[in-house]
């Protein structure tokens, strides 16, 4: 049998193969934050469909870290019902679900939060181009006791683990960033000061939890100007192994790299039009505005396949924790290659799982080798106002 398809376990989370569901904003929070009961059958969709291990789309650690308005939260107990049932359903079937948490800092916006957006340092993010103020220290502590408390939860809840998303330009990766990260103080400056919130996560949490399961997820490189490059993302993952984290997933993108995070094959923004909430709501100037001014404004990187591979095998040469790469992958034979060439220990995709929630069964027994996902990224768009789900490049006008 494939190395792909062998057993294997995480921290002792057990896997029965090698491709994870990666986090995926699945749009189905309510306007508390609560699960809504098709998250439930999307999970089983999954785990009936071979796959190793599923990474919820991220969950609020707080208020004032809500993205959008049907994004999940975690920042209460009475939440913690919601997902036991699923999480011992999904345990019986052998999957283990991972919750992904979060916190979104700058990329949040007044109308979602109900106040002004912030971050470890003032300034302006493209998500809803609203200026973030920044945190004060005491307001860093409490959002790291945050942090902690939902690590809790999801025990209670019957996770199998926990992973902290520190990449995209969300609040994690903001203070890791050299770019978005400006303070001069015990947060900022040196890239150990920029780390300690995340060390200071994990000891405390390593204190109310124990060895309970820790993964983290990082941009390795973004292209924001003076950002996160590849060597300091390498820095950045020896830190995790030191601080006493349990893997690393690999991915790329920061403030200003827009869907280069997660790569298209042309920008959507006619499909945006018509999908984002915000702009559909706006006025026919600024549409055709945008229309006009996007495709300059959106740059546009290659490869379109694997690439946060050769970053992940560069970590990977330097940590001894597991280590999984997300981005692009579509073709099991690649995955064979990437696995059994031991450029990393795991796979994770997120929009073969969109189109394909069975995928990796189809892989398994041959049916297919490649995903049917043609990166349009409609989904991407869809998802920011309603559930998760498909487009294959066509929306109704």
């Amino acid at each position: 049998m494939s190395k792909v398809f062998e057993e294997t376990s995480i921290a002792g989370i057990h896997l029965k193969n090698r491709i994870i569901r990666s986090a995926t904003h699945e749009g189905m929070g309510d306007e508390e934050g609560r699960p809504m009961k098709d998250l439930a059958s999307l999970y089983l969709k999954l785990a009936h469909g071979d796959v190793g291990a599923i990474i919820t789309g991220y969950l609020g650690v707080q208020k004032n870290g809500r993205t959008l308005m049907n994004m999940r939260m975690f920042d209460k107990d009475e939440f913690i019902e919601d997902y036991r049932e699923m999480n011992t359903d999904l345990c019986d079937l052998g999957v283990p679900v991972i919750a992904q948490l979060a916190h979104a800092g700058g990329k949040s916006s007044n109308h979602v939060i109900g106040e002004q957006p912030v971050a470890p340092s003032k300034g302006k993010y493209p998500l809803y181009s609203i200026i973030a103020r920044e945190l004060r220290d005491s307001e860093i502590d409490d959002i790291i006791d945050n942090f902690v408390l939902s690590i809790e939860r999801s025990r209670r809840a019957g996770f199998s683990g926990v992973q902290l998303h520190a990449c995209h330009g969300y609040l994690l990766h903001q203070f890791l960033s050299p770019s978005l990260n400006r303070r001069n103080d015990r947060w900022g400056g040196s890239t150990g000061n920029r780390f300690r919130i995340l060390s200071e996560i994990i000891r405390k949490a390593r204190e109310r939890v124990g060895d309970y399961p820790v993964l983290a997820k990082i941009s390795a490189y973004d292209g924001d100007k003076n950002g996160m490059r590849l060597d300091e993302g390498v820095k950045i993952a020896e830190l995790l192994q030191k601080a006493g984290y349990d893997a690393i997933e690999v991915s790329c993108g920061g403030n200003a790299d827009s869907f280069n995070a997660v790569r298209v094959t042309k920008p959507p923004i006619a499909a945006s039009l018509i999908l984002i909430p915000w702009w559909r709501k706006r006025a026919t100037l600024q549409k055709t505005l945008f229309r006009i001014i996007a495709p300059f404004l959106i740059k546009r990187r290659t490869p379109l396949y694997n690439y946060n591979v050769e970053a992940a095998a560069r970590i990977k040469k330097n940590v001894d924790l597991p280590v999984i790469a997300v981005g692009g992958i579509r073709r099991l034979t690649d995955i064979e290659n990437i696995i059994n060439g031991n450029q990393v220990d795991y796979v994770s995709m997120c929009r073969p799982f969109i189109i394909e929630p069975n995928i990796v069964s189809k892989f398994k027994s041959g049916i297919q080798n490649e995903s049917r996902c043609i990166n349009c990224g409609y989904c991407l768009s869809g998802v920011s106002g309603a559930k998760l789900r498909c487009y294959y490049g066509k929306v109704k006008l």
